[in-house]
């Protein structure tokens, strides 16, 4: 289980951060987006207004152009310089990212082929009826170009919707990545919790007896102080030297875990609550300071050394115990006092049931 947690939590931690990277690449392909739709636009707006601003003055010109040579001449400056906007529009590299939309090179450098064919017809127009076909060329032209650019540089144009879908998508998968960040955090969490709550557990439990170890005894004592009247009673095995001696380490385990079986199962009063001080010493909290309940317990402890151990191998042995008791607040007030006065009136007992043994 501790292995299972650990991989887990590890999976999950690593499985997070891969989340975060994730996170701050869709951040930043957003951007991005925004910033090259933004480009995109600007040097649009930029070119295709010098385009056809140079556009519509040629046409504004040359219907005029048999009047004089002043007219003539800056008809052909105006389809000169709307010449050079097409290029620079096609083959400037400012105007890369605007060119890759898709469709636009090819329109504008079908419009420009068309365009350069009419300077021919714009070299033979010596009189009105030319002129005319020519301009209509150049109506043609330029009407054409305007409608491309309504169709995709107005605010709901393919592109504006293109790049719309994109952000939403990007969007949808961020939020989506943002949700199991947030799953995986609560379960990295929760594994610390759980684990904090384990390492917890194993801190104030004793690992032989499985029952509360010293740690926990005290900080129950301060718990207890903080809210009534208590007792606390001491236990020290008798006899328990020669089962270790006689039978060896692990039946003296065996004893303790069967002893803090009996202590912790045996005694019917309730509030009260057993505890491994540490060797062959036990404790025992009863949440009440009355004489009554404090003779009872301590029959019920005597009861639970009244039948035999059985040890392994068919051996039985019987213990006793020396109990020593305190109570809160009547014998003092400090938990450090408390255990002393208890612990002493314990060794005044067994020195007691020593010389009533002799």
């Amino acid at each position: 289980m501790k292995t299972f947690l650990s991989r887990s939590k590890t999976l999950l931690i690593v499985l997070s951060i891969i989340l975060i990277i994730a996170n701050f690449y869709l951040l930043s392909s957003t951007r991005d987006l925004t910033k090259s739709y933004t480009n995109q636009q600007n040097q649009a707006t930029w070119f295709l207004f010098q385009l056809m601003k140079e556009f519509s003055e040629l046409r504004s010109v040359s219907p005029y152009m048999l009047e004089g040579e002043k007219e003539f001449e800056r008809t052909w400056l105006k389809y000169e310089l709307t010449w050079s906007r097409f290029d620079i529009l096609l083959y400037n590299q400012e105007s890369h990212q605007f060119m890759a939309l898709k469709g636009a090179q090819a329109f504008f450098e079908l419009l420009f082929s068309r365009f350069k064919k009419v300077e021919e017809h714009l070299e033979q127009a010596t009189d009105i009826e030319r002129l005319s076909a020519v301009n209509r060329d150049f109506d043609l032209i330029y009407n054409e170009m305007v409608t491309f650019i309504n169709e995709n540089y107005r605010l709901k144009n393919p592109l504006h919707k293109k790049r719309i879908e994109q952000a939403q998508q990007l969007a949808y998968i961020q939020y989506l990545l943002m949700m199991l960040l947030f799953s995986c955090i609560a379960l990295v969490s929760y594994i610390f919790y759980k684990e904090s709550k384990q390492h917890k557990k194993l801190a104030y439990t004793d690992t032989l007896t499985g029952i509360p170890n010293r740690f926990s005894l005290f900080e129950s004592l301060e718990e207890s102080r903080k809210e009534s009247a208590f007792t606390l009673f001491l236990l020290d095995l008798n006899g328990f030297k020669s089962v270790n001696d006689s039978f060896g380490h692990q039946a003296g385990d065996e004893a303790l875990s069967q002893i803090a079986w009996r202590l912790t199962n045996m005694i019917l009063i309730d509030q009260y609550k057993a505890y491994r001080m540490g060797g062959d010493e036990f404790a025992i909290i009863l949440r009440s300071n009355l004489p009554d309940d404090i003779h009872n317990i301590i029959s019920q402890i005597e009861a639970c050394f009244e039948e035999t151990i059985q040890l392994e191998g068919g051996y039985n042995v019987r213990l006793g115990c020396s109990v020593g008791t305190s109570s809160y607040p009547d014998d003092t007030m400090e938990i450090s006092q408390l255990i002393s006065i208890a612990d002493h009136n314990m060794y005044k007992m067994k020195k007691t049931d020593k010389k009533g043994a002799s």
